[in-house]
């Protein structure tokens, strides 16, 4: 009876570690890669963009999470629609979870394309389990096989924006499944509710040829509403990028990026801790790989 209950217990802790883990999201989606939090934004340039990054999370914390995402999208000629392809994988300890989804958005064009107001869609599938392998107790226990017997679910992600060749301002709504209050079932808490974001680039011919100000506001499942502000500068003919967004949970994130001729940029990012956890473990590491090949 105590390996059940020990290992009921490591599966609501270990559940919880993923909950806490997204009240710092991934950094890439401030400036690197848009396209991860908002489908709208898939194909907002011409040609093809590949992203990657790798985050490890709490590594002072034994089973802390990871999170590693690849995406695609590309945009086609005529400026009004883009495609997209994600997949993206999470663990806690024993608990992993994956999702894939393809995307398609459309480019409303205005005032002869200097302004557009974009769309987006995604849909795709969603599976969480239970790694057999880093589990400490009785592996037959039910609620060990309860939690892997759950089937694969269908999931989505809706997104609009407006934007010009300096201002953007744009809003997503993930995980629709649980939107429509159709995923009663999972009792998880770290899903992302809504995802509101405004920025804007001024643009200079000096050493800095670019400072872009960002504020979001993020919704998190049974969590307050997050507020970043953010800005993003680059400089010396783009070929150097350097950020810093402040939460609202106490915590900050720097970034510092190489670009390589528009083609090739590598992003490596740092988040310190939200405030209840910078007594237990360090921040966060993130790292993340772009490359572009234009039309």
């Amino acid at each position: 009876m105590s390996s059940r209950k020990s290992i009921i217990t490591g599966l609501l802790v270990l559940l919880g570690i993923p909950a806490l883990a997204q009240l710092n999201p991934m950094g890439s989606i401030y400036y690197q890669n848009q396209f991860l939090a908002n489908p709208a934004m898939a194909g907002i340039e011409k040609g093809l963009n590949l992203n990657a990054a790798l985050k490890t999370q709490w590594t002072g914390v034994e089973g802390g999470p990871r999170i590693q995402y690849l995406t695609g999208d590309y945009g086609l000629q005529n400026d009004k629609v883009g495609l997209g392809i994600l997949f993206y994988n999470e663990g806690a300890g024993a608990i992993n979870r994956t999702r894939a989804t393809v995307t398609y958005a459309y480019h409303l064009p205005l005032n002869g394309g200097t302004e557009f107001i974009d769309f987006g869609l995604s849909a795709g599938i969603m599976n969480e389990w239970v790694d057999f392998g880093k589990v400490k107790g009785d592996l037959d226990d039910d609620v060990l096989n309860s939690f892997n017997d759950r089937r694969l679910y269908l999931d989505g992600d809706f997104g609009v924006a407006y934007r010009n060749d300096k201002l953007t301002i744009q809003g997503a709504l993930p995980n629709l499944k649980r939107f429509f209050k159709r995923d009663q079932i999972r009792n998880v808490v770290d899903r992302s509710i809504y995802f509101l974001a405004a920025g804007y680039k001024f643009t200079t011919d000096k050493l800095i040829n670019s400072i872009e100000p960002k504020l979001v506001y993020r919704g998190v499942q049974n969590y307050d509403g997050i507020f970043d502000a953010g800005v993003n500068l680059q400089f010396l003919d783009q070929k150097l990028m350097l950020n810093g967004i402040y939460h609202s949970t106490n915590s900050f994130t720097g970034g510092f990026g190489a670009n390589y001729k528009n083609q090739f940029s590598i992003l490596f990012q740092y988040t310190t801790n939200t405030s209840k956890m910078q007594n237990y473990s360090n921040g966060e590491f993130e790292v993340g790989l772009k490359y572009s090949l234009k039309n």
